[in-house]
């Protein structure tokens, strides 16, 4: 952070150099603007973000239609209004956020190179305002902008990532539990997959892509009733959790989604161990959401219900 803090006075010196009308100007007022930005992505200070987004619609302002650097001055206004929005929740900002990113991608029109990260990110901004504000038709935007970047980007493109293979597939997922389309979970499952495919061992989203994976195909056995879904998202549950050592971001979920998993099959065959299992990742959950944690209740329900279940299997056997 000594590093950023440094770089941004030295942006903020070079930028005193470069009075109005220099022709270094625009980039000294995008080069503090994005240290900025990247400061409050690490501290979540709002006046850094708030100076970034005052000195990107500077930049903005030198760049008239025409100017070589327009689309990605627009791009970068659109994401300093984006992180405020996130933050924030004020419709205004991703109103404008959007506004933006579509005149970015109208200068990025069929078989320009950068069109495809136009898409996605105007594709992230309809799914980021559908998050905060449950609009379907923002998703359902979304979903359409995703499938038109991705289709630019076939296997083997290098701008297929990972990350828009994901962007979709957990925007078809929103869908899915919104609607109730299977459709929608099928193919977000086949892409969860790809995702996979494409975090290898010691890949550092390979932990996220499991549980990704594993949490779809829980939904999908829980619309089936397929067991042999419930049994895979059992095994990468599994997998994640090997890569999780304690303090990891995705250990909780892997703990949960195992849980879940294995409750659920003891309520289909009666396995007692697949119970006593859950009950102990449970109690390991509750641990890691002490009281005024978002998701005690929730865990407290959970570990309720398991020994609740563990009772009456007990109380059967002793009849």
């Amino acid at each position: 952070m000594s590093d950023l803090d440094e770089a941004i006075d030295l942006c903020r010196a070079a930028l005193a150099l470069h009075p109005p009308g220099h022709s270094q100007r625009l980039t000294s007022l995008s080069n503090l603007a994005n240290s900025l930005q990247d400061r409050f992505m690490q501290w979540g200070v709002l006046s850094d973000l708030d100076e970034a987004i005052d000195l990107y619609r500077a930049a903005l302002a030198l760049c008239p239609p025409g100017h070589s650097q327009r689309p990605t001055s627009l791009n970068n206004l659109a994401s300093g209004l984006q992180n405020k929005f996130i933050h924030g929740g004020v419709l205004s900002d991703s109103d404008e956020a959007i506004d933006l990113y579509q005149v970015a991608l109208a200068l990025h029109p069929p078989g320009h190179s950068q069109r495809s990260t136009s898409l996605n990110n105007l594709a992230n901004s309809f799914q980021d305002r559908f998050e905060q504000w449950g609009v379907l038709s923002d998703l359902d935007e979304a979903i359409d902008l995703y499938q038109a970047a991705l289709a630019l980007c076939p296997p083997g493109h290098p701008q297929r990532s990972s990350t828009s293979l994901n962007n979709l597939a957990n925007s078809l997922q929103d869908r899915f539990k919104q609607q109730g389309v299977l459709s929608d979970l099928d193919e977000a499952i086949d892409l969860y997959q790809a995702v996979l495919a494409l975090c290898p061992p010691g890949h550092s989203q390979r932990p996220t892509s499991l549980n990704n994976l594993a949490n779809s195909l829980q939904d999908r056995f829980m619309q089936r009733g397929v067991l042999s879904d419930l049994d895979e998202a059992i095994d990468l549950y599994r997998a994640a959790l090997a890569l999780c050592p304690p303090g990891h971001s995705q250990q909780s979920t892997s703990f949960n989604g195992l849980a879940n998993s294995l409750h659920e099959r003891f309520k289909q065959r009666g396995v007692l161990s697949d119970l006593d299992e859950a009950i102990d990742l449970y109690q390991t959950v509750l641990a890691l959401c002490p009281p005024g944690h978002s998701q005690r209740s929730t865990s407290l329900n959970n570990l309720a219900s398991s020994l609740q279940d563990r009772f009456k299997q007990q109380q059967s056997i002793v009849s």
